[in-house]
């Protein structure tokens, strides 16, 4: 396990710059290229509207972004051991914690699935928010381990399209579930407490939901279906963004209870993934 802190040095060239402009944001990113590369612009628009909005923001955040550095490694550490020991799995991950402009909060790269990135500045700093959301990203790496392990073709898996991301985006939700029990529901989908009106959405306009996911999936994916579904930029069909998270969950354990576990998160290995979720988002 490698955890790269960045966010340490973040907090001293906050302290160091204040007041901060963008030109001293600006060299605060080139003197970290090696991981804003990652960060933008896939995970965050690197526009002069969003650079604003990150100078206007972060001195409300900036004693939580010191909690998260300061807690945040332990936690990482306590989860992926968990993993670890249940899946019987040698994950050796690496991590990177880091302060963004207000994009994504966390992901994996994908370029190197066993690298995860968090963003400070998006995240709660009640501890068990956090450790929800590692449950989260390590549950992605966790859920690719074990279809490696049943020796998957990697070429066959279709990234780019929506019914890929809401198998996988479900599948991680799951295994934070199990890995982080006893929470209130939406805290597994937002990762703190504001999450239940998100829900309420969704348990009432489920049938429209698979409905409405059915209908843009069976037509061509393109990225403002990703956006409408799983981006933080989304959430024009039902007034909530990311709604294709729970639609994946429900399918993830609609799945663990026909097949188990096991079968479930390794389905996509010789199966045909796409037909059994548009088969699943048909029925009444």
């Amino acid at each position: 396990m490698q955890i790269d802190n960045r966010i340490t040095s973040f907090l001293s060239f906050y302290e160091e710059k204040k007041p901060l402009t963008h030109d001293k944001l600006e060299q605060y990113f080139n003197e970290h290229e090696i991981i804003f590369k990652d960060y933008f612009p896939m995970h965050c628009p690197k526009t002069e509207a969003r650079i604003q909005l990150a100078i206007d923001k972060y001195e409300s955040k900036i004693e939580d972004i010191r909690t998260i550095s300061h807690t945040l490694p332990a936690i990482i550490e306590d989860i992926e051991e968990a993993f670890a020991q249940t899946y019987q799995l040698d994950l050796d991950l690496a991590y990177v914690l880091m302060v963004g402009t207000f994009g994504s909060n966390a992901f994996v790269t994908r370029d190197n699935r066993r690298k995860i990135f968090f963003a400070a500045e998006k995240l709660s700093a009640k501890h068990e928010h956090l450790q929800v959301i590692t449950a989260h990203e390590i549950g992605h790496v966790t859920h690719f381990a074990l279809a490696t392990r049943q020796g998957i073709d990697w070429s066959t898996i279709d990234w780019m399209h929506g019914l890929t991301t809401l198998f996988t985006e479900g599948a991680a939700t799951y295994l934070s579930k199990k890995m982080v029990p006893g929470l209130l529901q939406p805290v597994y989908f937002t990762y703190d407490d504001e999450g239940a009106p998100w829900v309420e959405c969704y348990e009432r306009n489920k049938a429209e939901v698979k409905r409405r996911f059915l209908e843009d999936a069976t037509g061509e994916w393109d990225m403002a279906k990703e956006r409408e579904w799983f981006r933080l930029s989304g959430g024009t069909y039902f007034g909530y963004n990311r709604i294709g998270y729970l639609l994946g969950t429900d399918y993830m354990e609609h799945l663990i209870e026909k097949l188990g576990e096991e079968q479930a998160l390794t389905f996509w290995n010789g199966n045909d993934l796409k037909a059994d979720i548009l088969n699943w988002l048909a029925e009444k």
